[in-house]
């Protein structure tokens, strides 16, 4: 039997990033109170911290920052399927056909012959980002609006906003920093190392391998 010991070690790393989320997000929370104080003629308006978390600006922020990572990840998922990097940690090798490991045996969702199996991490990625999507497409129309009815213009319904600049820049800016991030980690990873990272391609590795993580 397991200890308590021996599961916050064997799920260390993401116990970790459940951390960093909690703290990133409860700074956001609180950084975004303090804010009023400073900018007392800004967007935030909140008189508590209940308001705060559920205003149209605060929701915008989060939603649009996830929306652009699980973005980001889900076209890293699905190219790497079709698409390779000589060298990089994280794509298959160039010389080989695509063929997926076997599984012996599956405690949950069915058998590995079903598609939704074969496919559930872009399924879930999916999903997510959607959902993601549509919570920053929501917020950011109801905080746009907002800022049109100050300036006393019309209010945009969700088709005209989905046409509109303002959604496409906020969108656009988002990913072009995620899709940047990504390809610079490709690509260093081709040349550079972390010792005892799984990240990484071991040190000794040569450039021109491809894929040590996957191994």
């Amino acid at each position: 039997m397991k200890t308590v010991r021996d599961v916050v070690r064997d799920n260390s790393l993401s116990l970790a990033f459940c951390g960093l989320f909690v703290v990133c997000l409860v700074g956001q929370i609180v950084a975004g109170y303090l804010l009023q104080a400073e900018h007392p003629g800004g967007q935030l308006h909140a008189s508590s911290i209940g308001q705060l978390v559920t205003s149209a600006s605060f929701l915008e922020g989060v939603f649009g920052n996830w929306q652009a990572a699980l973005f980001q990840l889900l076209v890293l998922i699905l190219l790497a399927v079709f698409l390779r990097q000589r060298g990089a940690s994280h794509s298959k090798k160039t010389h080989e056909q695509t063929v997926d490991r076997r599984a012996r045996s599956l405690h949950w969702f069915g058998r590995h012959e079903s598609w939704a199996y074969r496919n559930s991490l872009s399924l879930a990625f999916a999903s997510l980002f959607v959902i993601a999507f549509v919570g920053f497409f929501f917020a950011e129309l109801i905080e746009y609006n907002d800022e049109r009815l100050r300036h006393g213009e019309a209010a945009l319904d969700a088709g005209a906003f989905l046409l509109s600049a303002k959604l496409w820049f906020e969108l656009f800016q988002t990913w072009q920093a995620e899709f940047f991030a990504m390809g610079t980690f490709l690509l260093l990873s081709i040349v550079l190392r972390q010792q005892g990272s799984a990240e990484s391609k071991p040190v000794e590795s040569s450039d021109d391998e491809t894929g040590e993580t996957n191994e």
